[in-house]
Formats: C-alpha cells, sequence, structure tokens
C-alpha cells in the first residue's frame, strides 16, 4: 500500500469516529431533562467534533480516490 491511501484509509476512521462522538453526545445531552428543583445547568454541545469529522471523512475519501499506486503505469502507456 502507498503513503496515500493508508492516509486516506486513517482520514476516513478518524473522521467517522468524530462523527460517531458527536451524535452520541448530541443524542445522549438531548434526552436528559434538568429536574426544575436541582437548579443544574445543562451541558452545551459544541458542534467542532461533527465538523472536523466531516471535513476529515472529505478529505480521506478524496485522498484515498485520488492516490494510486507507484507501481502502476500511467494511464497513457498501460498495456491494453
Amino acid at each position: 500500500m502507498q503513503f496515500g491511501r493508508i492516509s486516506g484509509i486513517a482520514l476516513m476512521i478518524l473522521g467517522a469516529l468524530l462523527l460517531a462522538f458527536q451524535a452520541t453526545a448530541f443524542l445522549s445531552s438531548s434526552s436528559v431533562n434538568p429536574t426544575p428543583a436541582t437548579q443544574e445547568q445543562p451541558h452545551k454541545t459544541t458542534p467542532l467534533p461533527a465538523i472536523v469529522g466531516a471535513v476529515s471523512l472529505i478529505l480521506g475519501v478524496a485522498l484515498f480516490a485520488t492516490a494510486r499506486r507507484r507501481d502502476e503505469p500511467d494511464p497513457k502507456h498501460a498495456v491494453k
């Protein structure tokens, strides 16, 4: 495997993990309703993991799709 493909796969995995983390954080915080007697402030979630995860996933797919192996000949010189 080539560096571009490995990096692309790693970025896709990182993006998927960050998006999953953001989804679980969002769903767990929205399902909990604090009681008025406790007077606790609800936890605020930031969309930063989702943004970084989406960018990472897109860049990983792009890097994986554009990386080609070194031992493959150029399309112009390929044997048909």
